[in-house]
């Protein structure tokens, strides 16, 4: 076991921000993180994070899947002088971090999360690994024998294509077969796509099919890290509208010039505190 004190760090608005959709929660503030072929028991008791891994395990895997190279403390102090109404989103929403998660994994997630909510993508993340990944069990202290699934390849994707109909993904399952296929034949170059700038990579996502400019900026905050990727969807929309009657150019422009490079850990702050209200108001 491996014990840490961090700030600035919640597991529970983790989960709840939109961004992960393979954590297995066993109760609040303690859960299980599949990562490639091993996985992760983890708990949080305050500002400190128990962790099944070795002092080893945790400086070379989960320091970096943490981000906690960045500096959300002084991030989130500048995001609460912006206004009231930010003041607020960083306030609630102050243990948000954008994980380094695996890039495929982002590329796939993200376009089958059009047109759906979290439940739903979750569910289809959690069939294509059951139906095309590889399943490990592992016994864990206080949690029993957890069963995961890893994450499959593209090429296990292909190889695998005639199940996917059990995965019930709709018109998704030929955008992820074709996204799968350019992987596969190298159009689609995932080392090439991570050495790009965000501008470029954005740009170079959204000639793939299933890839608009909303998914495109998921990938490339959630995938390649880019925190300057601000995803916009119709909750960011209405926020927009219903807080600065403005579209997200000038929003940017008026409200975020000394923030730039941070925009998504901000649009994180605005979704999170977006689904998850304070229970007086809900």
């Amino acid at each position: 076991m491996f014990g840490i004190e961090v700030p600035y760090i919640n597991l529970d608005q983790i989960y709840e921000s939109g961004q992960v959709f393979s954590w297995i929660k066993l109760r609040d503030s303690k859960y299980v993180i599949p990562f490639g072929n091993q996985a992760l028991k983890i708990e949080q008791q305050k500002e400190r994070l128990i962790m099944s891994c070795t002092d080893e395990q945790f400086y070379n895997i989960w320091f970096y899947y943490f981000d906690m190279n960045t500096d959300y403390l002084a991030i989130n102090y500048s995001v609460k002088r912006i206004d009231e109404y930010m003041k607020i989103c960083a306030n609630r929403g102050n243990g948000v971090r954008i994980l380094r998660q695996d890039l495929f994994e982002m590329i796939i997630t993200f376009a089958l999360a059009t047109a759906t909510n979290i439940p739903r993508i979750k569910a289809m993340v959690e069939s294509i690994s059951k139906v095309c990944g590889i399943e490990h069990k592992q016994s864990m202290r206080e949690a029993g024998r957890i069963t995961w699934y890893e994450f499959p390849t593209p090429q296990s994707i292909l190889e695998n294509q005639d199940k996917l109909d059990q995965c019930k993904l709709g018109y998704r399952k030929d955008i992820i077969i074709g996204l799968c296929q350019d992987i596969v034949d190298g159009w689609l170059d995932l080392y090439e796509l991570s050495q790009m700038s965000y501008e470029d990579a954005k740009e170079y996502l959204m000639q793939f099919n299933g890839i608009g400019p909303k998914v495109a900026d998921c990938i490339c905050l959630y995938g390649l890290h880019h925190t300057q990727a601000f995803p916009i969807d119709t909750h960011i929309e209405q926020i927009l509208e219903r807080e600065y009657d403005c579209d997200y150019e000038t929003f940017a422009e008026w409200y975020l010039d000394d923030l730039k490079g941070y925009e998504g850990i901000i649009q994180q702050y605005m979704f999170y505190n977006e689904l998850n209200p304070p229970k007086e108001v809900r």
